[in-house]
């Protein structure tokens, strides 16, 4: 009896696990299936397998776009393309794959790895010969000058080109440590440099005597010039200066004495051989009031930086405008929350091929604010805005959406390849 019992209960154990063996050797029903096709579906496009990393570096680079039509990005090292990272797109590398390749670009070959990069929740995957640490610059430096005025009490100021942030500052943000001044000059308030003095600050801005200092006047679409040679190179205490004199060297600003030939602050400087400006191609923009419904795009946050999306919780897209000129079609549009307006979506299409060639979220913040559109209803048509070629063998640009408590100001270009053009203030606060 025990011996039955036994092999009984050894039969019943042998089934179960044959059962077991069974199931999971049959094929998947239908409806199986179906759930597995519907979650490979939903799969997000931009959504990138998680695959464990052959290099996680332990403290993440963070590096440029370099590439001037934009970068790819891929769902696998050389994988398929998922989008692409415009010109100077700022990204964190979170993977080294040491997977090598090159790539010809014209004439020239480069070689890289493949590289993950964080692209918001996801990691996807460029090629790394084509980031840099450092960001693609215009060739075009620009500067404005302050005006010459007169006060109240009679005394005059004269219109100031102030070089400081190309003075102190290189290209890649590394500070001057040559000294100009002397002990006596920092007990006064304005410094007319000696013939040294002002060789060392040409040498600093890498400019020579023999340039041209070239001013756009932009109410007045005008151009004047001023040979180097001709101008009293400065130095004057900056607003944040000591009032008892008691300062140090970067207390000062310095540049050229334009004296009172420069009446208007709204003006572009560029300092060189040759004139880069042209009249007759700059207008003010007078936008006109559109459906909503009439807005080619329809705003999401996806542009926006990470970081700032939460300033975006609750946005209603407002009132919409449009404007046309230089065969495009510019669209703004109002981004409302709690009934105030926060931000501007701006939107550039090419009249032709109705191709967005441009857009960008104007962000109201700490540092910078929106600046009132003229409209066709507005009842005072100053100037704000302006749009147009106004460089020589350059694209269509455009400016005047954002003033700046802080920080300094910069020019877009209406071309993908093509970086902005900053105008290089004194950035002191």
């Amino acid at each position: 009896m025990t011996n039955h019992l036994q092999l009984f209960l050894l039969s019943i154990l042998l089934l179960t696990f044959s059962c077991k063996e069974k199931s999971s050797g049959q094929k998947k029903s239908g409806t199986e299936k179906q759930v597995e096709q519907k979650v490979l579906i939903e799969q997000p496009k931009d959504s990138v397998e998680k695959k464990k990393r052959k290099n996680t570096p332990k403290h993440y680079e963070q590096k440029y776009v370099v590439a001037r039509s934009g970068l790819n990005y891929r769902d696998l090292p050389n994988g398929n393309v998922l989008g692409k990272f415009p010109l100077n797109t700022h990204l964190k590398i979170i993977e080294y794959t040491n997977i090598t390749d090159q790539i010809k670009d014209g004439e020239w070959v480069i070689k890289g790895e493949w590289v993950g990069v964080e692209k918001d929740l996801d990691t996807v995957y460029v090629f790394n010969g084509f980031l840099s640490y450092s960001s693609v610059k215009s060739d075009i430096k620009l500067y404005s000058s302050s005006p010459f005025y007169k006060e109240k009490d009679g005394k005059t100021r004269i219109a100031f080109l102030n070089l400081s942030e190309t003075y102190f500052y290189d290209e890649n943000g590394k500070r001057n440590q040559e000294s100009i001044l002397t002990e006596n000059d920092l007990e006064n308030d304005t410094i007319r440099l000696n013939p040294n003095q002002r060789k060392k600050l040409i040498n600093g801005l890498k400019i020579s005597e023999s340039d041209k200092v070239f001013v756009y006047l932009i109410k007045y679409d005008s151009i004047l010039s001023f040979n180097i040679k001709d101008l009293p190179a400065i130095a004057c205490v900056n607003i944040y200066g000591s009032d008892n004199y008691s300062n140090l060297e970067d207390a000062y600003e310095f540049g050229f004495d334009l004296d009172g030939k420069i009446i208007d602050s709204d003006n572009f400087v560029y300092i060189g051989q040759k004139n880069p400006f042209q009249t007759g191609m700059l207008e003010s923009i007078v936008w006109k009031r559109i459906d909503d419904r009439d807005f080619p795009k329809k705003f999401s946050t996806d542009i926006i930086d990470v970081s700032r999306r939460r300033w975006f919780n609750g946005i209603e897209a407002g009132q919409s405008y449009i404007f046309s000129a230089n065969n495009l079609d510019y669209f703004i549009q109002n981004l409302i929350k709690d009934e105030k307006m926060k931000h501007r979506y701006v939107v550039v299409v090419d009249s032709k091929t109705k191709n967005i060639i441009y857009e960008n979220v104007q962000i109201d913040s700490e540092g910078t604010y929106l600046i009132p559109l003229i409209t066709e209803d507005s009842k005072e048509q100053y100037y704000s805005q302006w749009t147009g070629k106004l460089f020589i063998n350059k694209p269509v640009i455009m400016f005047g959406f954002l003033g700046h408590n802080f920080g300094c100001p910069s020019i877009a270009v209406l071309d993908e390849t093509e970086p902005p053009i900053p105008i290089l203030c004194d950035n002191r606060h």
